[in-house]
């Protein structure tokens, strides 16, 4: 009886915390979410693409490749300067995700890392970014 009172107390404890570290997106009627899980992430590229739906583009085919924003939404928006448009001023940390020749079929997809810096120009609606590509 006890273990399960405190299981209880722990899994009440869980919701709360997670609760209170959730971003209030929906508060500012903004979709920072989605823009987030297509185009921003840490290191793990694998592990993202695969967690982010990306990886397998059909049951034979592992998406080639996909480049991510390493930075905060909030850095990316300003890029929008209020327009429907931005190239940033200032380069941003990429991560580029690239698909192993030697696990290219899912569902085994694999992808190596190339971290590289570069200027990005960013696609805004209501000043929201919402797609992005490298500004060569």
């Amino acid at each position: 009886m006890k273990i399960s009172i405190f299981a209880g107390v722990l899994l009440l404890s869980l919701c709360q915390l997670c609760s209170c570290v959730a971003p209030a997106y929906h508060l500012r009627g903004i979709d920072d979410n989605k823009f987030e899980r297509e185009h921003i992430v840490a290191n793990l590229c694998t592990q993202v693409m695969m967690d982010r739906g990306f990886a397998v583009l059909d049951k034979t085919t592992c998406k080639p490749e996909k480049t991510f924003i390493k930075a905060p939404v909030d850095e990316v928006r300003a890029v929008c300067g209020g327009k429907g448009s931005g190239v940033s001023k200032e380069n941003f940390k990429l991560v580029e995700c690239k698909v192993d020749p030697a696990h290219n079929k899912p569902p085994n997809c694999q992808y190596t890392v190339e971290e590289v810096e570069k200027k990005i120009l960013v696609t805004c609606v209501k000043n929201q970014p919402t797609e992005f590509k490298i500004q060569e």
